[in-house]
């Protein structure tokens, strides 16, 4: 009877060793649909943490810099903020999982800039340039803030998103129309128009 109530022991022992609660990973992290915005813009943010052998249980939001301090929100999601003065904020999420089971904490930066200037478009490219050779249409454009984000060519019947497109024609042309467009990281946009003449 010893024996069976010894081995019993052990069994339980070895069953309690086994079976230890899993370990609890929290990874706290977000995403922002931008980095730079205006005062005022919406800045939109998703919740991207996750936690392991646990559930989120609540979140602890903090955003702000020197200047403005720091305003504190507690819920799983904060959706949007907006920001009133000018400046680099930081956005501090700390996640955690169900009955203090573990933590995570995850920072992010953003510019918050007074306002946007408009872009201002220019290029360079030879006055002319023959048929069959490769020519260098090189972006030279400007934009003070937040830099430019997308070009858009169109040369002759040829459109193009590259910033400095390299073409060659096929047929001669007189006083060909090259335009670009380009747009900053605000949606403000500039063009400029010139012109080539490609021969034979």
């Amino acid at each position: 009877m010893r024996k069976v109530l010894r081995f019993a022991l052990l069994l339980a022992a070895a069953v309690t060793a086994c079976s230890k609660a899993p370990v609890v990973e929290v990874t706290a992290s977000f995403k922002l649909n931008k980095e730079v915005l205006q005062v005022g813009e919406e800045l939109v943010i998703e919740n991207t943490s996750e936690v392991k052998n646990n559930i989120l249980a609540f979140c602890k939001w903090e955003y702000g810099n020197e200047t403005t301090g720091q305003t504190v929100f507690y819920g799983l999601e904060l959706e949007s903020i907006t920001f009133a003065t000018p400046g680099l904020y930081t956005i501090t999420l700390t996640s955690y999982a169900e009955q203090g089971a573990g933590q995570d904490t995850y920072s992010r930066q953003v510019m918050v800039l007074e306002e946007n200037d408009i872009p201002w478009a220019n290029f360079s490219c030879p006055a002319s340039a023959k048929v069959g050779e490769e020519v260098l249409f090189e972006d030279k454009s400007v934009d003070n803030i937040g830099g430019i984000k997308t070009w858009n060519w169109k040369i002759g019947g040829i459109t193009s998103t590259f910033d400095s497109p390299l073409i060659v024609f096929d047929a001669p042309a007189a006083a060909l129309e090259v335009t670009l467009t380009v747009t900053d990281a605000f949606g403000a946009s500039d063009s400029v128009t010139k012109t080539i003449d490609i021969t034979l």
